[in-house]
């Protein structure tokens, strides 16, 4: 996990949430750190609180003064576990988006399609072994989990999409695709042929010869 990542999401939403997970009879487990839309286990440090959190990110008075913090225990409605028997193996989103300023990406979950921003990947090490699970919760939403293997690296709550402004963006952008595929359609299959046909350095063998030699005394 790298923390500083996890620190400069918080500093950017101006949001550090720290998350107290217990067990049933309040004896505390572990940590979480967060900025209200996404959470990330603290592992091997010691206990946080405002004040020594504000040491290890090296964050001013000054900007402290421009900052929220908040500590309470993890929210009750998701399970913060590594396994959930409600989780459900998410295929990889195949696109993103810009959105709002955001690059967001689409997940196909089984109550349809939910997003979440990218930057909630970033802090997480080895993405190429990272999946992603969607979970309900025990209000009946959806939530995401990213694991690594078999252990919950994040906790990410999807955004409040799609709205109007954003289906009329989709919408539009959508009919420009449609009227570039019947322009691509109309040319003609030769002519698509010749402009991806290699030139003399680019092809092999006899081939390549015969075109110098037909191009040298031009």
């Amino acid at each position: 996990m790298k923390l500083k990542k996890v620190a400069a999401i918080c500093d950017k939403t101006g949001l550090f949430h720290l998350y107290d997970q217990v067990d049933g009879t309040g004896t505390f487990e572990r940590q979480w750190l967060g900025d209200g839309y996404a959470a990330y286990p603290i592992d091997g440090m010691p206990y946080l609180d405002p004040d020594n959190l504000c040491a290890m990110f090296d964050i001013t008075e000054k900007r402290k003064e421009k900052l929220s913090f908040r500590q309470t225990n993890v929210s009750g409605n998701i399970n913060w576990e590594d396994a959930d028997p409600s989780e459900h193996y998410l295929e990889d989103p195949k696109l993103c988006l810009r959105y709002g300023g955001r690059t967001i990406l689409p997940l196909r979950t089984r109550d349809g399609v939910t997003f979440i921003q990218d930057k909630y990947l970033a802090p997480l090490d080895n993405l190429d072994y990272m999946h992603l699970y969607e979970r309900q919760a025990k209000d009946g939403g959806v939530y995401i989990v990213a694991k690594i293997g078999m252990v919950v690296q994040a906790v990410i709550m999807p955004m409040d999409l799609p709205d109007k402004d954003f289906m009329v963006l989709l919408d539009d952008l959508m009919r420009q695709c449609r009227d570039a595929m019947r322009k691509k359609a109309l040319i003609p299959k030769r002519e698509s042929v010749a402009e991806w046909e290699p030139g003399p350095l680019f092809r092999e063998g006899a081939d390549a010869g015969e075109a110098v030699e037909e191009g040298a005394g031009e």
